[in-house]
């Protein structure tokens, strides 16, 4: 083996280190949890993830959101990085995927998403099996880091998975990429062909409750408005042990999820969506009734 061979596998060898150690500065272990991480986690007053008390939501009138090019298959990759397995590279792709409307202050670009199990969020106290972090960056700060940085730069869309005797067959895409990069801490990514973001979402996408609140990993900027969406995913247990068994830097993540931070003087909104299906039956009913109605007053 030549010099150049010797010294580039140095160089891979020495880079890969730098990505675990850098994984390591911070996790989810006694040393490393979130009970030490620095700066504005432990003096911020808008920190995420909450719990969302259902009697103490403000009622609101906000719109519905857009979830453009979400239906779109789209090739991304999987990545451990030491404290998630992380779907990517929508940067790469020829149009942006983006979240509109909601009352937002501007469009937000798809940037990545990555799980945390159990889940961050809870209801009422109760917490999740899982959550899915989808995360946006508002388009006005061209970059994702660019937009942590700042009020409203982020958008991040929580989904909560609820157990479930069945496999979700939606998931198997992506549970057999984990597999692939379960062991692989800061490594190769690999590829998912064929990623249909819209998948990933409830069939109701209508109601949800939002937030101002924080990143939930370190640096933990107060820059994200959160979207949690009210209807849930479905996962089995055995689904549920594939996350379980990706490896962080010291062995198996079996968890990587924050607690619940105080909520302080915020509120907590709710949109009162409506199913689809629904809301094409009423307005099929409202019709005939509006028929037979006109038929009635001029008999």
């Amino acid at each position: 083996m030549g010099l150049g061979h010797l010294l580039t596998i140095k160089l891979i060898l020495f880079f890969t280190g730098l990505q675990i150690s850098k994984a390591a500065e911070w996790g989810f272990s006694d040393d490393n949890g979130p009970q030490n991480w620095p700066g504005i986690c432990t003096t911020g007053k808008r920190q995420s993830p909450i719990d969302i008390v259902t009697k103490d939501l403000v009622e609101s009138d906000l719109d519905s959101l857009d979830f453009d090019y979400y239906d779109v298959a789209v090739p991304v990759t999987m990545i451990n990085n030491g404290h998630s397995v992380q779907i990517g590279d929508f940067n790469k792709l020829d149009m942006p995927i983006v979240l509109r409307r909601g009352n937002l202050p501007s469009t937000y670009i798809l940037e990545q998403m990555h799980f945390h199990w159990d889940a961050e969020h809870t209801i009422d106290g109760v917490r999740d099996p899982l959550e899915l972090h989808i995360v946006h960056y508002n388009e006005e700060f061209g970059n994702f880091t660019n937009a942590a940085e700042h009020k409203n730069g982020l958008v991040v869309i929580g989904i909560l998975f609820e157990l479930d005797h069945s496999d979700n067959p939606v998931l198997k895409p992506i549970l057999d990429a984990i597999k692939l990069v379960s062991n692989w801490v800061g490594k190769s990514a690999v590829s998912i062909q064929k990623l249909v973001s819209i998948s990933l979402l409830p069939e109701n996408r209508s109601s949800y409750y939002r937030y101002q609140g924080s990143l939930t990993t370190p640096n933990c900027q107060e820059s994200v408005i959160w979207i949690i969406l009210a209807d849930k995913i479905p996962i089995s247990k055995k689904q549920l042990n594939v996350f379980k068994n990706v490896d962080g830097p010291d062995g198996p993540l079996k968890s990587n999820f924050r607690p619940t931070q105080k909520l302080g003087d915020r509120n907590v909104y709710y949109r009162q969506g409506y199913n689809g299906a629904f809301s094409f039956t009423s307005n099929i009913m409202f019709t005939i009734l509006n028929i037979f109605l006109i038929r009635f007053l001029h008999n």
